[in-house]
């Protein structure tokens, strides 16, 4: 329930999306300066708390009415009719007060009342659903005179069942047949691609539905029978483990807010939206190496490693906001963690994989650690974005269908690309080492030199949102700009440089048809 008169702000910090604050302290102060006085603003309403005793005895007389209401809609707005009546001589100030917390904080001035008079107030409230069915809200008026405070209090009751079976309704028909719809495009789509990769020249024999499961371990290095490993499906059952994890944990979630049978309808559904995307562009990656493509097990591999990478960022991110907010503003904490910490934690945890992986002899020009990180940040957006879907933004949070379905839309293109985008850089600064110094050993400089560069994007990209998120709360400008604009130009920047490799790859070949 919200109040008329009453503004909440938020700062939304995308646990995948950044920016560089090197050479942007004033920047900094600037944003710093928005959220702190954006949760003064929150809180400026009820800083002033009421003693029980003002309640424990209805020493006021009120009449409040009405006290019950029944929504078919997830927001709406009444009206509530208080009648108070000054029982002292002296004129009163009157106050809505409201419980929450285990404490009385005073909301709003209602207006006064002269001594010995009645008065009638007409109070707008705002109500948003919450995920309950049934829903209480205490609140109480207090009078305040020269002599101090009395008070009487009473009960709002709000009933959701007709929303909720018309939620449900829309989930059942028209979120599953989508679902559905979905599903059948992935299933084709893979279906093409488990074809194209069976049927892909295989000169050595190296690539083998047999080596798939026993990699050729016998007389190669170690760091290949390591990277070997990781994209053994042997490997990818540990993976998924780890991911299914948190996936219980966004089912938990998502049941906990809402009545069961629409958290779930909204825990699959959302699982859907969260995977369509991501493996959409994982395929176009993987078919964008047109003159030298890997074996599709690499894709998946790092998929997968970008799965489980997920599982490492949730608890350590989480772990962070903990601690941190018992020492700061929950303000300063979500900055912090959005800006500095989570893109550190997120990419090394995604980078380590195309570590891994850069022991082995086909990962070997910057065009094929591109593809690899950005497989990577498809499996990171894939788990991701479920949490986002059915959790952090779904409809009971954001406030409707329209609002989830945007959120939806906004998060499968650009978060996904985004963090593709990321780790790509960390994938192609290894390849382009490796490609230019054959010798063992540089994969790992590549990986220190092109790691930092995935933190500052990231970085960037979740400054850019929180930026984005101030302009929209406080400004009430009506959609994001800046994150959308970097996300966009990035992803030009990467099949400029992605077309213009593949060309250098085709005057190669021809070179070398022609010795």
């Amino acid at each position: 329930m919200k109040f008329g008169g009453q503004k909440d702000f938020k700062v939304i910090a995308y646990m995948g999306m950044g920016k560089s604050m090197k050479g942007k302290a004033p920047l900094l102060l600037v944003i710093l300066l928005l959220v702190l006085p954006a949760g003064a603003l929150a809180q400026s309403s009820g800083d002033m708390t009421i003693p029980d005793y003002v309640f424990s005895h209805k020493t006021l007389d009120i009449s409040v009415s009405p006290t019950s209401f029944a929504f078919n809609d997830s927001h709406a707005s009444r009206t509530l009719s208080i009648v108070v009546k000054n029982p002292t001589d002296s004129s009163m100030d009157v106050y809505l007060a409201i419980y929450r917390d285990e404490r009385w904080d005073l909301l709003e001035r209602l207006g006064s009342v002269e001594a010995g008079a009645e008065k009638a107030f007409d109070y707008p409230i705002s109500f948003t659903y919450s995920g309950k069915t049934e829903e209480k809200d205490k609140l109480g008026i207090v009078g305040k005179t020269y002599k101090g405070y009395i008070g009487a209090a009473f009960s709002i009751t709000e009933n959701w069942s007709s929303y909720e079976d018309a939620l449900k309704s829309t989930l059942s028909f028209f979120g599953v047949i989508l679902a559905a719809v979905l599903l059948g495009v992935l299933a084709i789509i893979m279906a093409g691609v488990v074809s194209m990769a069976l049927h892909m020249e295989n000169p050595d024999g190296e690539y083998t539905l047999r080596t798939l499961f026993f990699p050729i371990m016998k007389m190669r290095p170690w760091a290949e029978r390591i990277a070997d490993i990781a994209i053994n499906p042997f490997f990818w059952v540990l993976e998924l483990a780890l991911g299914a994890i948190l996936v219980m944990l966004i089912l938990l979630f998502a049941l906990y807010e809402v009545r069961p049978d629409i958290g779930w309808l909204i825990f699959l559904i959302g699982g859907v939206a969260a995977v369509f995307m991501p493996v959409v562009f994982l395929v176009i990656g993987w078919l964008a190496d047109y003159y030298e493509r890997e074996p599709f097990r690499f894709i998946l591999g790092m998929f997968m490693w970008g799965v489980m990478a997920t599982f490492f960022a949730f608890f350590i991110n989480t772990t962070f906001s903990l601690f941190a907010g018992l020492v700061l503003s929950a303000g300063v904490a979500s900055l912090l963690l959005a800006v500095f910490v989570a893109p550190v934690v997120e990419e090394v945890a995604k980078g380590t994989g195309l570590l891994i992986l850069s022991g082995h002899h086909d990962y070997d020009n910057a065009f094929d650690g591109i593809i690899f990180g950005f497989a990577i940040g498809m499996g990171f957006a894939f788990i991701e974005n479920w949490l986002y879907f059915a959790t952090n933004a779904s409809p009971i949070v954001v406030g409707g269908l329209g609002e989830w379905t945007y959120n939806i839309l906004y998060r499968s293109f650009l978060c996904s690309l985004a963090h593709g985008c990321f780790t790509g850089a960390t994938g192609g600064i290894v390849g382009f080492i490796k490609g230019w110094r054959k010798n063992r050993g540089f994969e790992i400089l590549g990986f220190f030199l092109g790691l930092p560069i995935a933190i500052v994007l990231h970085g960037t990209f979740n400054l850019m949102a929180v930026i984005d998120s101030i302009m929209q709360t406080a400004l009430g400008v009506p959609v994001p700009i800046f994150d959308p604009m970097l996300t966009i130009a990035v992803t030009v920047i990467y099949i400029c440089v992605g077309a213009y490799l593949q060309l250098k790859m085709r005057d190669r070949l021809k070179s070398h048809d022609m010795r």
